[in-house]
């Protein structure tokens, strides 16, 4: 089609050109994000791979000095060693190909930000330059020269070794020239955001660490079973219950518990981790809570040092916990002091209701009537904290009780749940609610702001907006009146005050497609 011969309707054409191109190059900030999750995701799995082949090297070293496998040990770990000079150089080569790129890519080195959108930097630097053809070389030489250290190694992960260094399959057929190499780079880096670009070579360092991984194993697994030497003794014993009445009978158990030094457990009580001593054990002192039945639950997790498997035990204790002279206090809604609202308690201690009273360490304790009372911790209480009984003005029993902040409460747009939810429906709820889901307690959480964003055919760049308060009002209110069907709405930073008067900004976000 040819262009028109008047000037002005001729600028015009070029200058939509000019936009449609624009828009073509666009990368939404989502896909960016994307980008970056995966990117952290294959930045942390990298992290467990070379912890997880630095235990294999370490193994070898308490191999040789193990007259029954320092024979074997001696001829593998040279291998072994060849196979981490490999995989280290291999990796730091990736890394510094980062550096390169984010220099490409107009890197700020005192904040360390770069342009992530950018298109031409990886284009640029892996192939106009050529470091693409490099880098392809590095990585195809790894793997051949790793799978030369050995004839019988090859044979076992020859067909298992991740690094692929095909040319993946274009669904527009159109990348082929004939040049492997360049169709390779074309694949990966060409008109490639930066931040995906980073992407990719974290993917290959994964290849590489998982390549090294599987031919560390090989070498090991020829020496023989990893050899776990027990060093430290300890006796377990334990009871079938720590609170009997006359007449009953108590199981005791007791054995010989036998420990690596070298293999810590992670030991948690209801999600608390508890420190490890020398020999392998954890203690933790433990308060009693209120009258009643109560128990903990004790996790202790551990990494087998003969499958590198990680495996975790977990096992529940159950305690009860008497009333001293009499004396009972107990919660009427949950076993624990909630800061910032009202805590039902019942008391009794054997005398008339008249005659008792309470004092509580973590705040006020008020009687309401009768044996009925009500506990309210002080916004800095936390821990165990004592409810004090008085008979007469003389104290009568002590009553401990874990004080917590109340959880985080959920957020919702109305009563609609994140997903797929009517128009009409979204739009006449008039703004966002916070409460506490499955509790005993009706305690109001007061929403103070939050960002409301969305995207649809009308709405193709997504820029949130600031509310200020629970409704939609101002720009928000304008937003979403606007929103038809096909329209997605993420509400994200919702901002909250407890009962307490503390302000939150809760975890979750929301986001709806609307019908």
């Amino acid at each position: 089609m040819g262009l028109p011969k008047e000037p002005r309707q001729k600028m015009i054409n070029i200058m939509y050109l000019v936009l449609t191109a624009l828009l073509a190059l666009n990368v939404s900030a989502e896909i960016l994000n994307a980008f970056k999750v995966v990117d952290n995701s294959l930045k942390e799995s990298n992290g467990v791979l070379s912890n997880s082949t630095a235990a294999i090297y370490t193994n070898f070293e308490e191999l040789l000095k193990d007259p029954k496998s320092s024979q074997k040990a001696s001829i593998w770990k040279p291998k072994a060693d060849q196979i981490k000079v490999l995989a280290d150089e291999t990796s730091k080569m990736l890394e510094e190909y980062k550096q390169k790129l984010k220099e490409e890519a107009d890197l700020d080195k005192e904040t360390g930000s770069f342009r992530e959108d950018n298109i031409d930097a990886a284009t640029r630097l892996f192939d106009t330059k050529g470091e693409g053809k490099i880098l392809y070389g590095k990585l195809e030489e790894f793997k051949t020269k790793l799978l030369a250290i050995d004839k019988e190694m090859a044979g076992q992960i020859g067909p298992k070794i991740p690094l692929n260094l095909e040319v993946p399959k274009s669904a527009s057929g159109n990348l082929k020239t004939g040049d492997k190499v360049k169709d390779w780079i074309t694949s990966y880096f060409h008109m490639t955001p930066t931040v995906a670009a980073l992407t990719m070579l974290s993917k290959f360092q994964n290849d590489v660490k998982n390549s090294e991984n599987l031919a560390a194993t090989f070498c090991v697994s020829q020496v023989g079973a990893v050899k776990l030497i027990m060093d430290k003794f300890e006796p377990l014993v334990g009871t079938s219950s720590t609170y009997l009445m006359p007449g009953e009978q108590m199981t005791v158990t007791a054995g010989l518990g036998a420990f690596n030094s070298n293999v810590k457990p992670v030991v948690t009580i209801d999600g608390r981790a508890i420190s490890v001593n020398a020999n392998g054990v954890a203690e933790s002192t433990v308060a009693a809570g209120g009258t009643g039945a109560h128990s903990m639950n004790v996790s202790v997790s551990f990494v087998d040092p003969n499958t590198g498997e990680q495996k975790t035990i977990s096992k529940k204790i159950d305690y009860t916990v008497g009333s001293p002279s009499g004396v009972a206090v107990s919660p009427d809604k949950m076993n624990v002091l909630y800061v910032g609202v009202d805590n039902p308690l019942t008391i009794t201690a054997g005398a008339g209701s008249e005659k008792v009273s309470a004092q509580f360490s973590g705040g006020t304790i008020t009687k309401v009537s009768g044996n009925k009372y009500i506990a309210k911790p002080n916004q800095g209480a936390s821990g165990d904290q004592a409810v004090t009984v008085m008979v007469e003005g003389k104290a009568a029993g002590k009553i401990m009780f874990r004080v917590k902040q109340l959880p985080n409460p959920t957020a919702y747009v109305g009563n609609l749940k994140p997903g797929a939810v009517p128009s009409a429906s979204f739009k006449a709820m008039g703004g966002i609610i916070a409460k506490l889901e499955d509790s005993e307690f009706d305690a109001p959480f007061e929403v103070v702001s939050y960002k409301v964003g969305a995207l649809s055919a009308d709405i193709p760049d997504y820029a949130p907006v600031d509310n200020k308060g629970a409704r939609w009002a101002g720009g928000a209110a304008t937003l979403i009146n606007k929103l038809r069907p096909g329209a997605l709405v993420a509400i994200t930073d919702i901002v909250v005050r407890d009962p307490a008067g503390r302000t939150r900004t809760l975890s979750n976000s929301l986001s709806y497609n609307l019908k």
